[in-house]
């Protein structure tokens, strides 16, 4: 059974003023021991929710692949980001594709593509 930090180290607090209240100092290294029990569980704690954030942050938001450039022809040229021109319009064959903007400032919609280096692409009717 696990406890949270906060049980233990509240827990170390009672006991520590309840001995140092009624001078019983026996039970002050029972207290000492629940802290440093508190601070190995709020280590484990903060670890585990730096793993999830740490894998937010590894791992794409997006599941949609990464489309080279080299499969679209591009029109109305606007910008380079990381050496590869970022066009406001894509053509594939029988396609054509409108800039939303980049990935994570822009919402995505169902339907939309990715393109390196990492902007969002809806289908134009």
């Amino acid at each position: 059974m696990k406890f949270s930090s906060h049980f233990l180290f509240t827990g170390a607090a009672i006991l520590t003023l309840l001995g140092l209240a009624g001078h019983e100092y026996l039970i002050l290294p029972v207290a000492f021991l629940l802290a440093f029990i508190g601070l190995s569980a709020a280590d484990r704690e903060q670890n585990a929710d730096m793993a999830s954030h740490a894998t937010a942050m590894l791992v794409p938001a997006s599941q949609r692949p990464l489309l080279p450039l080299d499969a679209f022809r591009g029109q109305d040229l606007m910008f380079y980001r990381a050496g590869s021109p970022v066009y406001r319009t894509l053509i594939a064959r029988d396609s054509r594709w409108q800039l939303l903007g980049e990935q994570g400032e822009v919402s995505e919609e169902p339907g939309c593509i990715r393109v390196y280096p990492g902007y969002l692409y809806r289908r134009q009717r």
